[in-house]
């Protein structure tokens, strides 16, 4: 049994004509018969009862109708499927998301994402930034948002620009504070999770320059802040090499103002 046998046996069975479906599918009217004849030695029942005047479907025939109906309506949406993957617009994808980073923009591109491609599937998660940027390495994340990284090779989206703040605790004074953190900075072997960071600024340990972004953060109600002269920017990394589903959400961002 083929998807082909299947296609004459439907129209077939509302043409009762073998002249008229050999025309629809643009073969010979003996291809026909052939392919119906194959159809019905492997399910052992007569589909069709034939004579002179006339083609009529059997009662075995109309029961096999409604399955051969479904299964063409399976096929058809698996096709369908199929082809919006190709084109972009199904799917699933793998997104990373820098922990304690711009909630409220992560829900908008989210929320944009899904009102314009409704059939994808988006699997997001926030990791800490050395396993945020290895998993996009190894290929398990499919798009990561973070800040500029110049150790990531593959293109990114710029999505917003923030302003540098100075944190440090409410009751202590900026000018008696030590810098333990400038975001600005490239830093090694020290603890950049900005969750770690605001809880030393409360600690009174000293002060941390992060983008503003931190004040959404519930830290943020024991500190103060006060503005540089600097700026911070969130980017939306990707492999240069992505499926077109990538590319369509990337064309429908760059449309976005965050």
């Amino acid at each position: 049994m083929n998807i082909k046998q299947i296609e004459y046996f439907i129209d077939l069975s509302t043409s009762l004509s073998f002249t008229k479906t050999a025309q629809h599918f643009y073969i010979s009217q003996t291809a026909i018969t052939k392919q119906i004849h194959n159809l019905e030695d492997e399910l052992g029942i007569p589909l069709f009862i034939r004579n002179k005047k006339k083609v009529e479907i059997t009662p075995e025939g109309t029961l096999f109708l409604s399955h051969a109906q479904s299964i063409m309506k399976e096929i058809n949406t698996a096709k369908q499927v199929v082809d919006a993957y190709k084109r972009g617009e199904s799917g699933i994808v793998r997104i990373g998301l820098l922990k304690n980073c711009d909630d409220q923009l992560t829900v908008s591109l989210l929320e944009t994402i899904k009102k314009t491609y409704p059939s994808i599937v988006l699997e997001y998660r926030a990791y800490r930034r050395i396993n945020l940027i290895q998993l996009f390495n190894e290929r398990e994340l499919d798009l990561i948002i973070m800040m500029e990284n110049h150790f990531l090779q593959e293109p990114s989206l710029l999505l917003k620009t923030y302003p540098l703040m100075k944190y440090y605790h409410k009751d202590t004074s900026l000018t008696s504070l030590p810098l333990l953190y400038d975001t600005s900075v490239k830093y090694e072997n020290i603890d950049t999770e900005i969750e770690q960071l605001l809880l030393k600024a409360c600690m009174k340990e000293g002060y941390v320059i992060l983008q503003n972004f931190v004040d959404q953060n519930p830290y943020c109600k024991y500190l103060s802040s006060f503005p540089t002269d600097r700026t911070s920017s969130l980017y939306l990394y990707y492999h240069e090499d992505a499926h077109q589903i990538i590319h369509n959400i990337l064309n429908v961002l760059k449309k976005h103002a965050f």
